[in-house]
């Protein structure tokens, strides 16, 4: 489309704008090939959807990079105050095309190629991010989990996302 023959200010004019994850999945290593169809049972909230809570499950989800010439994406993780302190893993998957979550399960993932650190909600809100680079149409998905070191009792954190509110509650 010829994007690199736009005249451009030098040095460039800083942009941002949010990005929503393009879908949000669970996968569970306790129930590996079990393929999750939330839309059963998630239920909607004023503040977002929110999934199953009977199970300590993965989550993945997946981004497109969607602008050219945005080369540089942060991720956020905001997460409202949590009565219990847990310890949360984020990952990032390997995976240069979407994932399809119709088929989705633990065992066939995209492997882990690097974890991105953890991350501990506590009393107060929390706002984890990571710069990252990405191209044009770039994939970029990540698994959020209970931390390897956590025992399954105490790791209960719920996925909800809210489009209107970019920050936690």
């Amino acid at each position: 489309m010829r994007f690199d023959e736009i005249a451009r200010p030098s040095p460039p004019i800083p942009r941002e704008f949010t990005n929503f994850p393009m879908s949000v999945s669970l996968v569970d290593h306790s129930a590996p090939s079990h393929v999750f169809n939330d839309y059963l049972a998630m239920r909607t909230t004023r503040t977002g959807t929110i999934s199953p809570d009977d199970r300590k499950v993965s989550t993945i989800f997946q981004f497109r990079a969607i602008d050219w010439g945005m080369e540089n994406c942060e991720l956020h993780v905001a997460l409202p105050p949590v009565d219990r302190p847990t310890t949360l893993a984020l990952y990032r998957l390997n995976a240069t095309v979407p994932v399809d979550i119709s088929t989705l399960s633990f065992n066939v993932r995209p492997p882990r190629v690097a974890k991105l650190g953890n991350i501990v909600p506590g009393k107060d809100s929390l706002d984890w991010h990571r710069k990252l680079s990405c191209a044009m149409d770039d994939v970029l998905v990540f698994e959020l989990a209970c931390s390897e070191d956590e025992s399954s009792s105490s790791c209960d954190i719920e996925w909800w996302q809210a489009h209107k509110e970019t920050a936690p509650g």
